[in-house]
């Protein structure tokens, strides 16, 4: 990694795989996989159920089950230091201080014994090294920060609704001021009401303590709100990526447009939406060629014969299929 990335990119992820075991197969859930963020930034990450997200999140962190895995390759930068060669104990001390996750289910991220702000002041004390009470104030002032009135600070999670229970996860990532945070799809179970304060929450926090931002979602709605650049991910593997602007107002890739396609439009008079036919592919099985063109409307046999290599459309837009780039020469 050079001196001039180390300095520019928060974080940098090369040819990221990761496998997993299962039985006697092996899954290959992230396949290749390469981004950079840069500070303040943020990224969304966008596809399917079962696409490879959590698994490219999780990697960042190192969180992923030991007994699950039977590889992980590549590299993971985080202010010029790779994430996989560190040790146990400098990696807990990047965790929840430098870098933090807002997980996507808050009934399983919280612990029900415990009171929200032990939960919260447990992480801030331990990396500051604080008495107690300065910890226990910490954690006041992120749930007030988070819209929580400081007098429930002792209550427990199931005194909480789905959507405040969200709000204390966030506290609890955004207690040490992390310069990385990632969201993994924090507003999927809650209403859409409830959806549009946790975005806003997070957008005003984000902004305030100035963190770079990886946002997991399959919500385009969420990615036009919050994110800057997008990844498009399917199959383990970016099929597109680029700036929001890219991916909104010009996507390339069949599947890209098979996700927008599948959106209500207002301004559009249509009986029905375009659904994307059939599933994802057998992670446990590998191919040559587009791991889309099972389902792609417009497949034919030179998808099977293509590389399947990421080709740059215009500067930072690139796709991950050879009819895009035939699209824009003509």
């Amino acid at each position: 990694m050079s001196e001039e990335n180390k300095k520019k990119e928060l974080l940098e992820v090369k040819n990221l795989n990761v496998r997993y075991k299962s039985g006697q197969a092996t899954v290959y859930a992230v396949n290749g996989i390469s981004l950079e963020l840069e500070k303040g930034q943020t990224l969304g990450l966008v596809g399917e159920t079962g696409a490879g997200k959590t698994t490219i999140a999780k990697s960042i962190l190192r969180i992923l089950p030991d007994y699950a895995i039977e590889t992980l390759e590549g590299e993971i930068y985080y202010e010029g230091k790779d994430i996989l060669k560190l040790s146990d104990k400098e990696l807990q001390n990047l965790r929840g201080h430098e870098i933090s996750m807002i997980f996507q289910d808050p009934m399983t991220a919280l612990n029900p014994v415990k009171t929200v702000s032990s939960q919260i002041a447990e992480g801030y004390r331990k990396h500051h090294g604080c008495p107690r009470a300065e910890a226990n104030r910490k954690a006041v002032e992120m749930l007030e920060m988070v819209g929580i009135p400081g007098e429930r600070a002792d209550e427990y999670p199931h005194q909480f609704s789905g959507g405040m229970k969200q709000r204390v996860v966030i506290a609890m990532a955004m207690a040490c001021s992390p310069k990385l945070l990632i969201a993994d799809e924090p507003t999927t179970a809650l209403d859409v009401t409830i959806q549009a304060q946790v975005l806003d929450l997070i957008k005003n926090v984000k902004e305030e303590i100035g963190t770079a931002m990886l946002l997991i979602t399959h919500d385009l709605g969420v990615v036009a709100e919050v994110c800057d650049k997008v990844c498009v991910i399917y199959a383990g593997r970016i099929v597109e990526s680029g700036s929001k602007e890219d991916i909104f107002d010009k996507p390339s890739h069949p599947y890209t447009r098979g996700l927008f396609a599948a959106l209500p439009d207002l301004d559009k008079d249509v009986e029905r939406l375009t659904p994307i036919e059939g599933l994802l592919p057998d992670p446990t099985v590998r191919e040559d060629g587009c791991a889309f063109r099972s389902r792609c409307p417009h497949a034919c046999h030179a998808c099977r014969e293509f590389d399947n290599e990421l080709r740059e459309l215009a500067p930072g837009h690139y796709t991950r299929c050879w009819r895009g780039l035939q699209d824009r020469e003509d």
